[in-house]
């Protein structure tokens, strides 16, 4: 992948489409009629929203209209997790050109304010996605900042960067640096999740025993009420999934284990690893039982019990589309 971004600027170059677009071209809100009673969109969620989009419309480019244009400020103009989006973007438009993008990226890793810290690590990660260099400046940048104490948003920027730009790699050096973060119980459960989703993407289909056994000891060992109030915990989840990606009948025994785990956390991971393992397979038995757990509805006057099963319910039904995609069945 060293030359990745010059191939893709060359055929960038060919199509004609190099030339850097804005969000207005893909709102073309001008062309809009509002009636005096609309209501205008949050400012927040409409910059975080843009952020976005310019991200994807210029990714891999290495310019755009927002964040490399030193006067739009863009930056500034969003707030806490808003200027982590809009810092992690930058690794977006920069993908693949390792050497001229960490130079842009470089001095917002000295930022005071956290959230835009935690973002210019995980554009590090973005940047460095897919690519093999030498030198390795996603692992040499990212691991000081998960092994000393840092902020919590900070430490998942780095993991979550570690993630993504060594994923499928199976590389033993993010192992080593990753598992005693998990084996820790002292790691708040946030940091302990994005660190299992990063493990999961570096070790995705390798059925890695050492990594499935860890995180499932954190989904035991860790209290079911923290687990559950915690939206997070569902990375744990995925992280084990991903290591059985498509790997079918060797999930069993951690499906096994997975069945162990009480409440809802424990019928979402067993989904998950189920669907993981099955992804892409056109499985029709798989496929069918998934269909009946998305049909399901709890009665009405089990309101407690209804929260959970309308999560199962939605889970399944994405998790349908996984497990039926690229099949015969599925179409």
């Amino acid at each position: 992948g060293a030359h990745l971004t010059e191939h893709y600027l060359e055929l960038a170059r060919d199509l004609d489409v190099l030339e850097p677009k804005a969000p207005e071209d893909v709102y073309k809100s001008h062309l809009e009629r509002r009636g005096s009673s609309s209501s205008h969109v949050d400012s927040a969620r409409q910059n975080l929203a843009a952020t976005f989009v310019n991200a994807f419309l210029n990714v891999g480019f290495g310019t755009d209209k927002l964040m490399l244009d030193e006067n739009s400020k863009w930056l500034y103009k969003n707030k806490e997790h808003g200027m982590m989006s809009a810092a992690a973007s930058l690794g977006a438009i920069l993908c693949w050109d390792v050497d001229g993008g960490l130079t842009q990226i470089d001095k917002y890793l000295y930022s005071t304010d956290n959230h835009i810290k935690a973002g210019a690590l995980l554009s590090v990660g973005v940047l460095n996605c897919g690519v093999r260099n030498e030198c390795d400046p996603a692992l040499a940048l990212l691991s000081e900042y998960v092994e000393q104490k840092h902020p919590n948003n900070i430490k998942m920027g780095a993991l979550l960067g570690l993630g993504l730009a060594y994923a499928g790699t199976k590389k033993e050096e993010v192992l080593e640096l990753l598992m005693p973060v998990v084996a820790d119980l002292d790691t708040p459960l946030e940091v302990v999740a994005i660190t299992s989703l990063a493990l999961g993407l570096v070790f995705t289909g390798s059925c890695h025993d050492d990594i499935s056994q860890a995180l499932m000891t954190a989904l035991m060992e860790r209290p079911q009420e923290s687990l559950q109030k915690e939206s997070l915990t569902r990375f744990i989840c995925v992280g084990v999934g991903l290591l059985y990606l498509g790997r079918q009948q060797e999930v069993e025994l951690t499906l096994e284990l997975a069945k162990a785990v009480p409440g809802a956390v424990g019928e979402y991971c067993v989904l998950t690893l189920e669907t993981c393992a099955y992804a892409g397979t056109g499985n029709v038995l798989k496929v069918q039982k998934l269909m009946a757990m998305a049909g399901e509805h709890a009665p009405k006057e089990e309101e407690a019990e209804a929260e959970a099963e309308k999560v199962t319910a939605s889970s399944a039904a994405k998790w349908l589309f996984a497990c039926a995609t690229a099949s015969e069945s599925g179409r």
